[in-house]
């Protein structure tokens, strides 16, 4: 009976390691992690555990797969999205609120993130406690209003993008709409990822 608890306890201890790490977790899942190199990396923070032990836990959570079929659902639910990039796009970042048209808007504690349109807005290239990023794009995602009981939807396609190497400079998801702005070099690439079937 004692052995069964100290599994159980070793299991979420691995399981709680995956669930902070999800990055992890998918490529895992994939296949494509070293199970002894993890093995090592969860010691290192729970140096009482058998190494033998934690590696026998991460096959075990490998060859059972997803929990739920949440990785088919976001990806079938991608496919249905509509998936646009739009280019001459620019992101400014201000300290107060800026008259100008906008695509997306976020107000954080001490900034206002505007997502704008190059060809249709006047950008305060001088102003005061204003930066500008350019030479970005925006790959807008129009999904079906599912993806709002969709668990997982913009953590897959961070993985999708991520495991390919490509970084997210902005990430704005609301209700069935999520807009990511890339390097203007990642986007084609980055679209052809999203689209792909």
């Amino acid at each position: 009976m004692k052995v069964k608890r100290e599994r159980k306890t070793l299991e979420s201890i691995v399981t709680g390691y995956l669930d902070e790490n999800p990055d992890i977790l998918l490529a895992l899942r994939d296949g494509v992690v070293n199970i002894s190199g993890l093995a090592l990396r969860i010691r290192k923070e729970h140096v009482d555990l058998n190494l033998i032990s934690i590696r026998a836990a991460l096959k075990r959570i490998k060859e059972r797969g997803p929990s739920s079929s949440g990785k088919e659902n976001a990806d079938s639910l991608l496919k249905k999205s509509r998936v646009s990039i739009q280019d001459k796009i620019c992101v400014v970042t201000s300290k107060s609120v800026l008259p100008v048209g906008y695509i997306s808007a976020t107000f954080l504690q001490d900034s206002i993130v505007y997502i704008v349109d190059e060809m249709k807005t006047r950008i305060p290239r001088n102003a005061q406690g204003v930066t500008l990023e350019a030479d970005v794009s925006m790959i807008h995602i129009l999904s079906p209003k599912e993806i709002e009981s969709t668990p997982g939807f913009v953590m897959r396609i961070t993985h999708k993008l991520y495991s390919r190497g490509i970084n997210i400079i902005q990430l704005i998801s609301c209700s069935n709409e999520t807009i990511i702005i890339t390097t203007k070099k990642d986007s084609t690439a980055s679209y052809e990822i999203l689209t792909a079937a």
